[in-house]
């Protein structure tokens, strides 16, 4: 960002009076030859979205989301007394565990939080390593696709697919947090290929949602990702081309990874992988290193997902809906001209910040959850994911129901390694 550019936003903090920038009807091309099989309905009224609106950093600057609880929550990231309480689950013990979970991706903000930055949430992540001098002659993009994902395997991949850039999915506006205002997007021109990385969130844990205790699952993953994509990162610089490593800044991540082959967009807006359902964490590369593009697939999750309503059926604040996906804006927080399926977020986020933690119900309650932890458990669910995809998913969502407990689990059965109370 340029002097210009800080002076600008110091003058200009974001309000209801002063609201984010609209970018207005995208002027790029609307439609790919991948949106078909992606499932993805883009209207001719399509806008880009500004990470401003995003209900994160509207409770920095829209009055309508910013409380004292909010404040809180943010403030919890970093305090693990803020919100504990006597409550199974919420007490400073599990707090602290939760705080633990985070600390790779704390680290990660703290290194240039006085340089202005926000790595991986309102800036992209720099990487270590600088780019090498010269580069390494890649004769085979193909060859190398495959040899970059044994790379991230080894550092803690456990899905990988890699795609086209696509700027549809590219934030307009980035939040200037010094100022409180936005800037201009800043994503290097010429990284035209984007890797997208996900790790699991432990299945257990998940069991106790709502609690900090869960919350601790999402904390880890977002460290592992950070950790993951530094190290493949670092690679790809030390081959000599340019890698962007992103968390939740600079663009979408679910569009990117269902054009990556890696899932489908489920009911409560996440995405569904065959392997680990929506138990995962996504991070992405830009970069110019020549590689071999995955393909979308589909695996009947949308179909699915249209007969089964047991996220939105769960959800204390009532923020998934029911019904098919549709190109209604609830808040700002939605994105313009997609006809999918789009949640609550003001409603969402007002949950999270009266539990002092965030909410995952809806994952844990998503057939595609599943323990894969033994050699049967992971046949079954590789069967009941195929069954799932074909014309008796009714069936698939009936084994659920009978069979499957999704009920919650109090965090003291985590506590004593998944154990019932004598």
């Amino acid at each position: 960002m340029t002097n210009n550019d800080a002076s600008k936003s110091a003058a200009n903090p974001l309000s209801i009076d002063n609201p984010p920038t609209s970018e207005g009807p995208y002027q790029g091309p609307i439609h790919d030859p991948r949106d078909e099989v992606c499932n993805f309905e883009i209207l001719d009224n399509f806008e880009r979205f500004n990470k401003n609106n995003d209900i994160y950093n509207r409770g920095r600057w829209d009055e309508r989301i910013m409380s004292k609880k909010v404040i809180d929550w943010f403030r919890g990231m970093y305090r693990p007394d803020i919100a504990a309480r006597n409550r199974d689950g919420y007490t400073a013990k599990d707090f602290a565990f939760r705080l633990g979970g985070w600390v790779g991706t704390n680290l990660l903000i703290e290194r240039n939080i006085k340089n202005g930055r926000v790595d991986g949430y309102q800036d992209d992540i720099e990487i270590y390593s600088s780019v090498a001098k010269h580069k390494v002659e890649i004769e085979s993009p193909e060859i190398m696709s495959e040899e970059l994902k044994r790379v991230a395997k080894l550092f803690g991949a456990e899905i990988i697919g890699i795609t086209s850039q696509d700027e549809r999915w590219h934030y307009s506006h980035w939040y200037d947090a010094d100022h409180n205002a936005e800037k201009p997007a800043n994503l290097p021109e010429g990284l035209v290929n984007t890797i997208i990385i996900g790790t699991t969130m432990d299945h257990d844990i998940i069991k106790t949602y709502p609690s900090a205790t869960a919350g601790t699952a999402v904390g880890y993953g977002y460290s592992k990702d950070a950790s993951t994509m530094q190290a493949v990162g670092t690679f790809i610089q030390g081959m000599g081309y340019r890698a962007v490593a992103s968390l939740n800044d600079t663009a979408q991540k679910v569009p990117y990874a269902i054009q990556a082959g890696l899932g489908e967009n489920g009911r409560h807006s996440m995405l569904i992988t065959p392997e680990f359902g929506p138990r995962v964490r996504i991070c992405q590369i830009f970069t110019d290193m020549p590689l071999a593009h995955d393909q979308p697939k589909r695996w009947g999750i949308k179909e699915f997902c249209e007969i089964c309503n047991r996220c939105a059926q769960a959800c204390p604040p009532g923020a998934i809906q029911e019904g098919g996906p549709t190109d209604q804006t609830l808040n700002i927080s939605n994105q313009i001209g997609i006809r999918k399926w789009s949640i609550n977020n003001e409603k969402c986020f007002k949950f999270w910040t009266n539990q002092g933690t965030d909410c995952g119900i809806c994952i844990r309650v998503c057939p595609y959850n599943m323990d894969t932890s033994t050699w049967l458990k992971k046949k079954y669910f590789r069967f009941w994911v195929w069954l799932a995809g074909t014309h008796f998913r009714r069936l698939a969502l009936w084994l659920d129901v009978k069979f499957i407990g999704r009920e919650r689990k109090e965090p003291a059965w985590w506590w004593r390694g998944g154990k019932d109370a004598e």
